[in-house]
């Protein structure tokens, strides 16, 4: 199948899986399916030249503000916060719950693989805020402590980008292949100024003192 970007896969991308008004584990599983597909889309979009790879980040990060936003403001109005449980018998809000889940694991996924064009962007973006936005939405997920626990793979992942977005101090190990290491320019040694010669004037000699 031929690589392309558009609006349907971006879509695709950050919409809300069809959820289960089960335990957590069923949503659980949901939520694997869609990550796989996510996670899929990202390692392709890293075989495109740089060009292509701004043109989808900008098109997802912009679906992206827009949904995360609408998905925050619902959960608020109906106060639903970090702490509240798993709301199986609200469909709307357990929709609006797991379209923020969605999108801060592929934020996270996307920052930590492009970190220095996700920057670049922030600076074009139309919105802002979307850096806060995302930032206060991986504090959100991480805080509820439940998808995003620290035994799965989607916590590991929340870690990583906790610690790439400067929210935590970082490991003494953490490294992130992915971001360009500008070095410092080495010192140049000083010149050695040369002492300028000074013209010899006329000098006695000792004939005639």
């Amino acid at each position: 199948m031929t690589w392309r970007i558009n609006a349907m896969l971006v879509w695709t991308l950050i919409i809300g899986v069809a959820l289960s008004q089960d335990l957590l584990s069923s949503y659980l599983k949901a939520f694997k399916a869609k990550r796989s597909l996510q996670q899929d889309i990202v390692r392709r979009m890293s075989e495109d030249n740089h060009s292509k790879q701004e043109e989808m980040l900008r098109m997802i990060y912009e679906a992206m503000y827009g949904v995360v936003v609408s998905s925050l403001m619902n959960l608020q109005s109906a106060s639903f916060s970090s702490h509240s449980p798993l709301p199986h018998q609200e469909q709307p809000l357990m929709e609006s719950l797991s379209l923020v889940y969605e999108n801060c694991a592929l934020f996270a996924d996307l920052y930590l693989r492009h970190p220095d064009l996700t920057e670049h962007l922030y600076k074009k973006m139309k919105h802002s805020d979307f850096k806060d936005v995302m930032k206060n939405t991986i504090t959100f997920c991480y805080e509820r402590n439940d998808v995003f626990s620290d035994t799965t793979d989607h916590g590991k992942l929340l870690r990583l980008v906790r610690q790439e977005l400067g929210l935590v101090a970082k490991d003494p190990d953490y490294h992130n292949p992915y971001r360009k290491v500008l070095r410092a320019p080495e010192p140049r040694a000083p010149k050695k100024k040369e002492r300028k010669k000074l013209p010899r004037g006329p000098q006695l000699s000792k004939s005639e003192l």
